[in-house]
């Protein structure tokens, strides 16, 4: 646990004494969804090129055939300052302030050289609506004459530290995912352009200074870094500031918004349309939570804030990853987190990044369909880690295997898209098909028993990953049977009213009959002995144990137990059960969620930061007010108070927050 943040309603703010800190870094995380940094700051003299480095949405090299990773491209960060010509360190702890209202990172420092000191102040905002900028402002307030020379401009030497899959491992080999191809300079400006391994991508970033304080000289390169040389004379508590613009562009953006900036531009014009372009947000989507605490209030700000500044809006090429841009585990890729857990709030709140998040699940069902041929199986199914192409990006056969039921998350997330917006033209030409053709894979992938007319889904796991690979999960079950019945509708819309696409796909209704019966013939796990709802058919042949055992505190049991035991233990890892009742709230009467609460609460060992958030869901939906309270506190300072000791390591946590936010929307219609 971390209590070093001091939580107001619209601000973060801490101090540090030291320039590296994971935590903060993680914290302190600033994008505009297209592109982001985490918190490390310029001035810092140590390169860190696994640390210090910034990700752009799309942009995935290769890191072996068929596998990538996000790329961790070069930043804009590097700053070096001499006082008299001399190299100044820092003198002083640095305070962070992050604004929430206005997506403005602040710090304040002082740096000494010779007995000279000079207070720095230095903000950071990437523009809401120019996604293809990134501004930052250094202003240096000089208690004595003295030269200022500032180099401002690229760290190059930003290189990847790919992450196992396997949680328990860690890696210390590098790769350079991004190597510098050219360097231009015109007109005062200078670029940078970077190739892309294992593919045809290529990015630019274009470096331009203003200043009537600072001169600027030519641009000069060394190992690791270009920059430009800029010099001021100051007298005695003069202030100088720099206005540094970073232009980044690809060759595959298709955000209309990305556009190169003129000469002419102006810090302050951009920074007052940035914070316009947040106030009109927030008025659109700011709450207040009915309890009177401003640490969990500032906490759903933060959930909502990281969740719009991860979120690509306007480009249908790409998801938000598990960490969104904050950090390259799970090398970037795209789980069920963005559709079962983030989507939800993007139809609320911006039905352009909504409809947009279900283009990319629909421009990726060619691969979809590929996949489910590789399984030897019909239709199509969706990858458990999937990146810029759609392909299965899991390494660990056995989790990438048997994790089904994103297929069918993906089918239930477009269907609440449709179902919001009453959105008739990507139903018929987008979503209907994925219905069909996903119908096409369940069809294929259940064990038909003739002789008793019925079916089992085996080889698989659902969202409890500590239940071994078992047989017929209930989550999965009951989601297969929602998306086989939006099919056997699909099939009847598009023969009404799409027939050359009911044609191409070769629907007949024999097919759509066959959906239904399999639909009417899935079955629902019960526990043999107590009759209850159970997680799957091999739940009640675990061991019991006293949880108490396996976790001392809010880290996960992982850390002190070996998977291999874990799968044998009659506990679940996240809310599995309670998360489909949390879904479907309809299909199951009171008696049977409070059960299942009962039965499953008490086990969960809330070893993925999804878990709290979805616990405290069930629990609001289920007028368990008080139990709902204490699972929200976790999910909602989970990330700022660094709940489960993984923030820093790890960076932040999407789903969490897309989670907690709809556990924050119950918690108000519970008051109500």
């Amino acid at each position: 646990m971390r209590n070093d943040l001091t939580l107001t309603p619209w601000k973060i703010s801490t101090s540090s004494d030291c320039w590296h800190d994971d935590f903060l870094e993680s914290v302190f995380f600033l994008g505009n969804g297209r592109m982001g940094m985490r918190g490390y700051l310029p001035f810092e003299e140590d390169p860190r090129p696994i640390q210090k480095g910034m990700y752009i949405a799309g942009i995935y090299g290769e890191i072996k055939a068929g596998i990538t990773d996000l790329v961790h491209m070069s930043a804009p960060s590097y700053v070096h300052l001499e006082i008299d010509h001399t190299a100044a360190v820092r003198s002083t702890a640095i305070r962070y302030e992050m604004d929430l209202q206005h997506a403005v990172l602040s710090t304040w420092f002082t740096m000494i050289s010779n007995g000279k000191s000079v207070d720095i102040m230095y903000q950071r905002f990437f523009p809401k609506e120019h996604t293809g900028l990134m501004m930052q402002r250094i202003t240096c307030h000089s208690a004595s004459a003295c030269t200022l020379t500032l180099h401002a401009g690229l760290l190059t030497a930003s290189c990847n530290c790919p992450i196992p899959d396997d949680q328990v491992k860690s890696n210390t080999e590098t790769v350079i995912l991004s190597p510098l191809e050219e360097v231009a300079e015109e007109s005062g400006r200078f670029s940078a352009r970077f190739s892309i391994v294992g593919n045809d991508l290529c990015v630019t970033e274009m470096c331009d200074f203003h200043s009537d304080d600072f001169a600027s000289a030519t641009t000069q390169q060394e190992d690791g870094k270009i920059y430009r040389q800029m010099q001021a004379a100051c007298a005695a508590g003069d202030t100088c500031t720099l206005n540094w613009l970073t232009y980044v562009n690809t060759s595959r953006d298709v955000d209309p918004r990305i556009s190169e900036p003129t000469q002419d531009w102006s810090f302050d014009t951009l920074l007052s349309q940035h914070v316009k372009a947040w106030q009109e947000t927030w008025q659109r989507c700011d709450f207040a939570l009915p309890f009177d605490d401003d640490e969990l209030q500032v906490g759903l700000r933060y959930a909502m804030f990281h969740l719009m500044g991860s979120c690509s809006s306007h480009d249908d090429t790409v998801s938000i990853g598990a960490r969104g841009l904050s950090h390259g585990r799970y090398k970037g890729c795209y789980f069920w987190d963005t559709d079962v857990f983030m989507l939800p709030f993007f139809i609320r709140n911006d039905m352009t990044a909504a409809r947009n998040l279900c283009a990319y699940r629909a421009n990726a069902l060619p691969a979809a369909r590929a996949y489910a041929k590789a399984m030897n199986a019909d239709g199509a199914r969706y990858p458990w880690m999937a990146s810029l192409d759609g392909s299965e990006q899991c390494e660990t056969w056995d989790i990438g295997c048997s994790e089904l039921h994103i297929t069918a998350d993906v089918v239930y997330a477009i269907n609440q898209y449709c179902k919001a917006t009453q959105d008739e033209d990507f139903y018929l030409h987008r979503a209907a098909e994925i219905y069909v053709e996903t119908a096409r894979f369940w069809m294929s992938r259940y064990t038909f028993h003739a002789e008793t007319d019925t079916v089992d889904l085996l080889f698989c796991k659902g969202p409890d990953e500590y239940c071994g690979i078992t047989n017929n999960n209930l989550y999965t079950n009951v989601l297969v049977q929602h998306n086989l019945q939006l099919a056997q509708q699909a099939a009847q819309d598009l023969k009404e009213k799409c027939p050359d696409t009911y044609q191409r796909l070769q629907i007949t209704e024999d097919e759509v009959r066959a959906w239904e019966h399999l639909r009417e013939i899935i079955p629902w796990p019960h526990d043999p002995i107590t009759g209850h709802l159970t997680t799957d058919d091999t739940f009640h042949l675990l061991e019991s144990v006293d949880i108490s055992l396996l976790k001392q505190d809010d880290g996960a049991s992982y850390h002190h137990v070996c998977f291999d035991r874990l799968q044998r233990y009659k506990v679940v890892k996240q809310a599995d059960v309670l998360l489909l009742m949390s879904r479907f709230p309809a299909l199951f009467s009171d008696e049977e969620k409070l059960t299942a609460w009962k039965d499953f609460e008490p086990i969960c060992l809330h070893d993925s930061t999804l878990s709290f958030a979805s616990h405290a869901l069930f629990a609001f939906q289920n007028s368990l007010q008080s139990e709902g309270l204490a699972y929200l506190r976790k999910a909602l300072l989970l990330d700022l108070r660094d709940v489960m000791g993984n923030t820093g390591s790890e960076g932040l946590h999407l789903a969490c927050m897309g989670e907690a936010w709809q556990a924050a929307m119950a918690a108000c219609k519970l008051q109500k």
